[in-house]
């Protein structure tokens, strides 16, 4: 039933998404909507060549691929309980974008069979589906947010380091 509703809530936050950006004018930022990486960023992590011919050289499909991928990260956020968009987020929900909309530029290319590339971009993808799913379960935290009603505590007690003697083997 848990998957059931998070399935649901995904698909609601991803519909949601698709509506309000075909609802928008060409060229205008859709409000509430912040991406959580750039075409720059696609193309330092995988080459321009790359992005270029997995995007048939159309930057709509690149900017569709990356605010798709970013509205699914939303959703798993949104389950975990967590206010979206982050502002600022930390570099592994930036990487987790970047692979994500790879992905999908990938799958819009249709050229797995191709491109053994391609293969790896969509497990990687699927490394970042998991650990955000972790999120959404509320199993794995986001560094430097903390949910509402949550208040960040730093830790508490002492820290004691010991160390032993140094073992002398050159006898034996």
């Amino acid at each position: 039933m848990r998957k059931f509703l998070f399935v649901l809530l995904l698909a609601l936050a991803v519909g949601t998404f698709v509506f309000a950006v075909n609802a928008a004018p060409a060229g205008v930022e859709t409000e509430g909507i912040m991406a959580y990486c750039t075409l720059a960023d696609l193309q330092g992590s995988y080459g321009e060549d790359r992005i270029a011919a997995w995007s048939r050289l159309d930057p709509d499909t690149v900017d569709r691929a990356i605010n798709n991928a970013s509205a699914e990260i939303d959703g798993y956020l949104l389950s975990g309980g967590y206010s979206v968009p982050l502002s600022g987020p930390p570099d592994n929900l930036k990487k987790y974008c970047i692979d994500i909309a790879t992905a999908n530029l990938v799958i819009s290319a249709g050229v797995l069979k191709d491109d053994p590339g391609g293969t790896a971009v969509l497990e990687e993808a699927k490394n970042a589906r998991r650990y955000l799913e972790k999120v959404a379960e509320g199993k794995f935290k986001i560094p430097g947010y903390v949910e509402e009603g949550d208040v960040a505590k730093p830790p508490s007690g002492n820290v004691l380091v010991s160390s032993s003697r140094k073992l002398d083997l050159r006898g034996y």
